[in-house]
């Protein structure tokens, strides 16, 4: 993760995950063109790592002041000169030696763009000599170029093998100029550094090689003039006073997003762990590709905290695509910019092309730790067979545009508080099998308020061993429509509860409990009756309770999964659903999982409760975590629908 950018999920913003889990492959927008990135990676992790281990030297700017001396190496990108970095801010010097081409980013250093300097020196003996030195012991672990083409089969390989022509040759006169040279037989490559303990064993048994040497070395030196062995006692730092805060590089975020997140540390002790997880929750809002902090000695003598960023592309477009037994066939087509409307803001658009199209556009203005606000329009139109018991009795068909505006607060990019109000334009189409006719097909208005409250700290968005995912919404709907709609439907007041918790029980096994709660109060709706639902005004049909199917992401809220019930088999206004499934990764990216559920849905709230209506549906399901998503079969089966019944889920789920 390191070396890869990347951040645990709990970090990247709300939106970013609800929008940013379900695609294949995405494109940047620069410049109102596709491009592609000049660079794998940025090196953001990277850039975090060497900035706390190297906090203690933040007034060291000289490097050969250092208790031992020091000298990297980087390439001018656009000269291919070496250039050697002995004096400016130490992390970002390393950072600038380390840049592989390709792999991670140049870095911008004196005004020069800079790459890793092995690309024309990667045994620097000429500058160390520059700094001194009368005597050289050099240690390589360089092996030469790759001789076999069955080793070159991951791109960073490809690139070291690219760079090594000309550096193997330079190599060479350093070699010359070593009076003591030790090579490390080093089997391991640039990036294998989960093999780190392997790596520091051999370094260690090679330099117990070599003991002799370096022991009859230290004794004739001592022999000409002893000198008592260093002490390096340098830890990073814990904490540290800082002054005032300085941000460098934002152009399209406004300096009052930056004071609303980083603001808090002015004449103030920051602890490095504080400011580290600050700078990931910022940086999961993926308005910045990277950002990196720097303490800087003041002309008073205190410290300044400054903030370097490097924001992202305006926009990327991306692909996905998915099938099950529920929504059959999909396509995504994602749009997400940044900055285009407005400074802090964003706008996400989805487009699901299928049997049932869906379509969703969020505008948000992000003003960081303090509220913002967005609107959102929503269509979508999709069909589901309707039951009566076990039989078949006709089709629904749901058509809906839907437009809302809210405010809203982010807590830690994990919890997200929304206020807003909803319009819809809805059609409840149903056919009866019975009849050739459409019994009711036609639109009307409707509009409601709302509360939610959302939270989603899981480590993965499917098959996730950590953390939770909930929701909690209340809403008062009220029909507009001013014909046969207040005939059915009354101002209605909905609330649920979507709870679901990952349990690790150790690296493979994980527990997985949920709860669903949702119920729904209408006035002069009784909690019990003889008398059929229809009697009654009730809620509009949008926002009933929905059971069935495996569908984890349906299009309406009220739409819940559940284990061997056909799809939205059973519906009403009450509905109360409890959940347990045991995961087991039996084998590298495959899992596999059993699964129970216990619940009703009913129209009137006592019956909820009464065990004569409890349906129980059990399975089990297979997963392969692919590239293009889970590619799960289930089998199920439940106390009200005989016989087993399958489950088929290709790709992301949106």
């Amino acid at each position: 993760a390191v070396l890869t950018d990347k951040i645990a999920r709990k970090y990247i913003a709300y939106e970013e995950k609800e929008f940013g889990d379900n695609y294949i492959l995405a494109l940047p927008i620069n410049k109102k063109k596709i491009s592609i990135q000049a660079s794998m990676y940025e090196g953001q992790e990277v850039n975090l790592l060497l900035d706390r281990y190297f906090s203690a030297a933040y007034k060291k700017r000289n490097f050969r002041k250092l208790q031992t001396p020091f000298v990297c190496v980087a390439t001018d990108l656009l000269t291919g000169e070496a250039v050697p970095l002995t004096t400016g801010y130490l992390p970002w010097a390393i950072r600038a030696s380390m840049s592989i081409p390709g792999y991670f980013s140049t870095v911008k250093y004196d005004n020069k763009y800079l790459v890793d300097g092995g690309v024309v020196d990667n045994y620097p003996v000429n500058q160390v000599l520059k700094m001194g030195a009368n005597y050289i012991v050099g240690l390589d672990v360089q092996q030469g170029l790759v001789k076999s083409i069955d080793d070159l089969n991951t791109i960073p390989a490809v690139i070291d093998q690219l760079v090594s022509f000309h550096r193997v040759r330079a190599n060479e006169e350093g070699y010359k100029k070593t009076n003591l040279y030790i090579n490390i037989p080093m089997p391991y490559k640039t990036m294998d550094f989960d093999s780190y303990d392997s790596i520091i064993a051999i370094g260690e048994k090679t330099g117990r090689e070599h003991y002799a040497e370096l022991k009859s070395l230290a004794d004739s030196l001592n022999a000409i003039e002893y000198r008592p062995l260093k002490k390096y006692n340098s830890r990073p730092l814990d904490s540290i006073y800082i002054d005032s805060v300085v941000v460098e590089g934002n152009k399209r975020i406004s300096d009052a997003y930056f004071e609303n997140s980083f603001g808090q540390y002015k004449n103030s002790t920051v602890y490095i762990n504080d400011l580290e997880t600050e700078i990931r929750i910022v940086y999961g809002t993926k308005f910045f590709s990277l950002i990196s902090y720097e303490f800087r000695e003041n002309k008073e003598g205190g410290t300044d905290l400054i903030i370097s960023v490097k924001e992202a592309d305006p926009g990327y477009l991306a692909v996905g695509a998915h099938y099950n037994g529920d929504y059959s066939v999909g396509i995504l087509l994602n749009g997400t910019f940044r900055n285009v409307l407005g400074k802090n803001s964003k706008i996400f658009v989805n487009l699901i092309i299928g049997p049932n199209v869906f379509f969703r556009g969020l505008y948000m203005k992000d003003n960081g730790a303090k509220p913002g606000y967005g609107a959102k329009i929503e269509i979508y139109s999709f069909g589901f067979k309707d039951y009566e018991g076990n039989e078949l009795i006709g089709r629904i068909n749901f058509t809906n545009f839907k437009a809302s505006a809210f405010t809203r607060s982010i807590l830690k990019n994990r919890y997200s508080f929304r206020v807003g109000g909803n319009f819809e334009y809805f059609r409840f189409k149903s056919k009866l099998k019975s009849e050739d006719i459409d019994s009711i097909s036609d639109y009307n208005s409707y509009g409601n308020i709302y509360f939610a409250f959302n939270s989603d700290t899981r480590n993965r968005s499917y098959l996730s061993t950590k953390g939770s995912v909930s929701e909690l919404r209340v809403e008062y709907v009220v029909p507009f429509a001013k014909n046969w709609v207040q005939d059915f439907f009354s101002n209605s007041l909905v609330f649920w509860l979507n709870y679901n918790q990952n349990i690790p029980l150790n690296k493979r096994w994980t527990f997985k409990p949920g709860v669903f709660l949702g119920g729904t109060y209408v006035k002069g709706l009784p909690t019990y009756s003889d008398q059929p639902h229809l009697n009654f005004r009730l809620a509009p049909a949008q926002h009933w309770f929905y059971m069935g199917g495996l569908t984890s992401k349906n299009y309406v809220h009220g739409f819940q999964p559940f284990t061997g019930v056909q799809y939205i088999q059973r519906y009403g206004q009450y509905m109360a659903i409890l959940r347990a499934k045991i995961q087991y990764n039996f084998y590298k990216k495959l899992y596999f999982t059993l699964r129970g559920d216990v619940g009703s849905v009913e129209w009137y709230v006592e019956n909820v409760f009464d065990p004569a209506n409890y349906v129980a549906g059990y399975g089990a399901t297979v997963s392969y975590d692919s590239f293009i998503g889970p590619v799960e079969l289930s089998v199920m089966g439940s106390n009200i629908y005989p016989g087993v019944s399958f489950f088929i889920n290709i790709g992301f789920w949106f």
